[in-house]
């Protein structure tokens, strides 16, 4: 028993936890690698945040089950909804039934705000949020329990529109971000109905994953302050107003009961003050509320001794641009990179949509989407969220994230992430790597050169260290806690695939910059790696015996296998006709597909969104059909506004699992229609890669794609049973093929126009 076990059983001990318990505690570490080293210190308030946030929404709906709650808590309290969700003996509610929200923002902001599928809008991570109820024919209506509510994006552009049909016309709710000072979310309400409606705006204190907390709320007019920290701005003074704390109520029931006459301040030491503000809305009228973005309040001028401190001037409501404006500044900015016409309408909103959800989530200072993350920085999400913008010709919001890289490392070469993840040092330097192949930024390149030096050192220095490592994991990077789909603190063959990528494009990079000894030393050691890896695999496939990659050296056949298909994309170490990914490929699709969607059993538990593309992708590189169908299947999941959670409930529609709007699926539906359209194959580049049958006759149009070897444009039309591709890419010498068209044909000139007839077989299996 080594010191940390005998401390923590004699703690225990005396909180009366006997040694049974203890024994759970003890053998769980034991289910992955045993963790020698300290474990990382952030993982403890994040658990212990979404523990006590679901403990306090349980005690809160067992005691006030008549509160309007959020809708996904409706559903699971409701046993007559098929998302009810039993709570059993465990004191905890959570968010396990519709995980789905839109992230509205200004791009280049470090900041998002979350708009939830019936309105409600929350702007801080596990924050407060603004709900929206509609008074019409004398009853009150809430979003959140209402069944034909509607949702849809204002053209686009991250504008949200919920509309909620209310007396033979409709109430229609928009929220969108405005660049101000500080940061606003504008939630516009319009009357769209022949007659008056009443409606309020609802300071709520919980959002899309549970309880929040609000212990005091004062209002001054037509500014409402929620706890000191922020400050939201109503249209004008309310004609009426309700503010209620736990033990009086929820302020819903009490919104007739007031004239005029409501408190203008509350406290609840239970953290569960709310108020309601209610305005008369004629036909065809707005009204507007301002809520800052993260919470924050507009900040104080300087303070001088003489003078009291005033506050900044707070945005007038009626001053912000409107919905329209917002969304044609969005048009605007989305009229550069790559452009494409798909004949897919679904697909081309949906690729619309996410174009512009991408600059919202590239910033610097965070790579995920709204107030359900973290705002801290994972190199893995940033892998594909910067390719991504790279690939789509948005190479400037790459650039901004990458120049942060080297702040982001430690003295000894680390890329530091969220929870000291070893993919990371891969991860960043393929990114960079990437950067350069499609931009040939040089002197972004020289700029990061140094970091990226450190980085491989770092790799190399690490993988060559086996202290604490066990026999069988000895040559490789230590034992972490790596993507949470993955399984618990274990080795993983993830972090090596990446490591050894990494390596290589570290070496590369040296080349480019003129060290010939830093590139041969990243090169020995990525090939040290290299063989150390397929030793590895070798020893795990004659453990389950079949040729496969496991999850790591000593796992067997289990979903977190499907790490090892990154060998094949987007790393390309590996082909995908490679038996270690074939065989991989295949044992997923026996035991981990439900329908066309992959299932991961560990951590997410639900069909996985960017996990299923991770199984389209390699299909895809061979011309296998199944990519399509299962593209198909993602689009058929989207919600309304084209947004994706982590994973998706297997038997509803709702997400079941991490952020609600993943940044990571985003920007690999945009890799994917990249890669089906243009993708660098070797030398070569590949034009449709597949040609579904839905778009045999169809036009498709591809407008300044960057390639490793320049920019590419390219048109498909037809001629009756003809296809006619013209082309033209940035200089004559690359070698185009459009394998999805007819594989025998390639060419190497500039510009020209070919007629070319489908492969038949291909397009109608699809």
């Amino acid at each position: 028993m080594n010191w940390r076990t005998f401390a923590l059983r004699r703690v225990l001990g005396r909180l009366r936890i006997g040694p049974d318990i203890v024994r759970h505690l003890s053998t769980f570490q034991r289910l992955g690698a045993t963790i020698d080293a300290t474990p990382p210190t952030e993982v403890l308030p994040v658990g212990a945040r979404t523990v006590l946030r679901a403990v306090r929404t349980r005690g809160a709906v067992d005691i006030a089950p008549d509160w309007v709650w959020p809708r996904w808590l409706v559903g699971q309290l409701d046993p007559g909804s098929p998302a009810f969700t039993p709570r059993g003996h465990l004191p905890v509610i959570h968010n396990v039934t519709q995980r789905n929200w839109t992230a509205v923002g200004n791009p280049g902001s470090m900041w998002e705000a979350i708009v939830d599928s019936s309105g409600l809008v929350t702007t801080a991570f596990d924050g407060w949020s603004l709900d929206w109820w509609v008074r019409a024919s004398g009853d009150w209506r809430y979003p959140s329990r209402e069944a034909g509510i509607r949702q849809s994006l204002l053209g686009t552009a991250p504008v949200v529109v919920t509309s909620m049909d209310v007396d033979g016309g409709a109430v229609l709710h928009r929220a969108y971000a405005v660049e101000s000072v500080p940061e606003m979310v504008v939630v516009e309400v319009e009357n769209a109905t022949a007659g008056v409606v009443e409606m309020a705006f609802a300071v709520r204190p919980y959002n899309p994953e549970g309880l929040a907390v609000i212990e005091r709320l004062a209002v001054d007019g037509r500014a409402v302050r929620v706890d000191d920290k922020a400050l939201v701005m109503l249209p004008s003074p309310p004609t009426r107003a309700a503010l209620s704390s736990f033990r009086d109520g929820d302020c819903a029931h009490q919104l007739d009961d007031h004239l005029g006459s409501a408190p203008t301040e509350v406290r609840c030491t239970a953290g569960l003050a709310q108020a309601a503000f209610v305005y008369p809305l004629p036909p065809g009228q707005r009204a507007r509320a301002l809520v800052p973005i993260a919470g924050r309040a507009p900040r104080p001028r300087l303070r001088l001794p003489w003078r009291r401190a005033t506050r900044a001037p707070v945005a007038d409501p009626a001053l912000m641009p409107d919905a329209e404006q917002v969304a044609a500044e969005w048009s605007q900015r989305m009229e550069r990179g790559l452009r494409v016409e798909l004949p897919d309408r679904r697909l081309q909103e949906a690729v619309d949509a996410n174009r512009a959800y991408l600059l919202l989530l590239h910033d610097p200072g965070s790579i995920t989407a709204g107030p359900s993350s973290y705002h801290r920085f994972w190199f893995r999400d940033a892998a594909y969220q910067v390719a991504a913008l790279d690939r789509w010709g948005l190479h400037a919001e790459a650039a901004d994230v990458l120049r942060s890289y080297p702040g982001r490392q430690q003295p000894d070469g680390f890329f530091y992430s969220q929870w000291r993840e070893w993919d990371a040092n891969g991860a960043a330097i393929w990114t960079i790597a990437e950067h350069h192949r499609l931009t040939r930024d040089d002197a972004l390149l020289d700029e990061l050169s140094a970091s990226v030096a450190r980085g491989a050192r770092w790799l190399a220095s690490t993988c060559a260290n086996d202290a604490g490592k066990t026999p069988e994991a000895r040559g490789l990077l230590p034992a972490g806690i790596s993507a949470e789909h993955f399984g618990p603190y274990d080795y993983y063959y993830w972090d090596d695939f990446w490591g050894w990528r990494g390596l290589l494009d570290a070496a590369a990079i040296a080349r480019w910059g003129g060290d010939e000894a830093g590139a041969a030393a990243a090169t020995e050691a990525a090939e040290r790696l290299r063989v150390t890896l397929f030793a590895a695999l070798e020893r795990s496939a004659d453990r389950v015996a079949r040729r496969l990659i496991t999850a790591g050296p000593e796992r067997g056949v289990d979903a977190g296998m499907v790490g090892g298909l990154a060998a094949c994309w987007p790393l390309g170490l590996l082909a995908h006709d490679d038996p270690w990914i074939t065989g991989t490929l295949e044992a997923i699709r026996e035991r981990f597909t439900i329908g066309e969607a992959f299932y991961q059993g560990i951590a997410h538990t639900g069909l996985g969104t960017y996990l299923t593309l991770q199984l389209a992708f390699v299909e895809l590189l061979g011309g296998d059909p199944r990519a399509w169908r299962r593209l198909t299947w993602l689009l058929d999941a989207a919600t309304p506004t084209h947004t994706w959670p982590e994973a998706i409930h297997p038997q509803l529609p709702g997400g079941c699992m991490g952020d609600g709007h993943h940044g990571w699926m985003a920007a690999d539906l945009l890799s994917f229609v990249r890669t089906l359209l243009v993708r660098e194959d070797g030398d070569d580049v590949a034009l449709l890669s597949l040609l579904p049958q839905e778009w045999h006759g169809q036009r498709v149009a591809v407008h300044g794609a960057p390639t490793h070897n320049g920019q590419l444009t390219y048109e498909l039309g037809w001629d009756g049973d003809e296809a006619v591709l013209r082309w033209e890419q940035a200089r004559a010498g690359t070698r185009l093929r459009a394998p999805g068209l007819d594989p025998s044909w390639s060419t190497t000139e500039r510009t020209g126009e070919v007629r070319l007839r489908p492969v038949e077989s291909a397009a109608k299996s699809a």
